[in-house]
């Protein structure tokens, strides 16, 4: 199957943003809702935090593909930075909780994905190249993170350097979208708009040269 271009794919996307924020929903109607979600985050307070990584956590251990919507809800209800930041904690707290999963509940999928030619070429990289495998993997955030935890999951990696590789590869992606929930958010401040779509096209052009470079890294070693 072709993988979708991710510049490609964040362009649909930003285009998608500024088109909701200035042609297809009214700009009270986001106001309306911003107000909501301000009114709603103040009201629950830390646990508004909690809530949202419960859900990354208890998605990723059944293996539920809402990685991106719940990147995106996070810029939403509590704006880019800390948004990223909770995402951020739901992402590694989830592939913590996958891992977990695959390793000792669901052991079943191992010897599913043992017959895949795919799955076991990726297994056969990670075990000769280690940690650039991994980063690299976990830029790819167009990759759906259920395969991706699956996978490495089955690597005979400790959880701590699993986790620590995924919290780094894992950042830019969340961010970008983090960025992007919260630019639906933004109606009468056009500056700040741009700025919130700017940085993911930022992000992802910075992505592409450190795939590049780890690629070129990879193939030299």
């Amino acid at each position: 199957m072709k993988q979708i271009n991710p510049v490609y794919l964040l362009i649909v996307f930003t285009v998608l943003v500024w088109l909701l924020t200035n042609v297809a929903l009214p700009e009270r109607a986001i106001e309306q809702f911003a107000e909501d979600v301000a009114i709603l985050v103040g009201e629950f307070g830390v646990f508004s935090y909690v809530a949202v990584v419960v859900i990354y956590v208890l998605c990723s251990f059944f293996f539920i593909p809402l990685l991106i919507p719940l990147n995106v809800f996070c810029g939403v209800l509590f704006g880019p930075y800390i948004g990223t930041v909770v995402s951020m904690l739901g992402i590694v707290l989830g592939c913590l909780a996958s891992t977990v999963a695959v390793r000792h509940v669901f052991t079943g999928m191992q010897s599913s994905l043992e017959k895949h030619a795919g799955a076991q070429q990726i297994l056969e990289r990670i075990t000769k190249h280690g940690s650039i495998i991994v980063i690299m993997l976990r830029l790819a955030f167009v990759v759906p993170y259920l395969w991706q935890n699956l996978l490495l999951a089955m690597t005979s990696m400790s959880v701590v350097r699993l986790l620590i590789l995924t919290a780094i590869g894992s950042l830019p992606g969340a961010a970008i979208y983090c960025f992007l929930g919260a630019g639906l958010m933004q109606t009468g401040d056009a500056n700040r708009l741009a700025i919130y779509l700017a940085i993911p096209l930022l992000l992802l052009g910075l992505l592409v040269l450190l795939t590049r470079y780890l690629q070129k890294k990879y193939q030299s070693s």
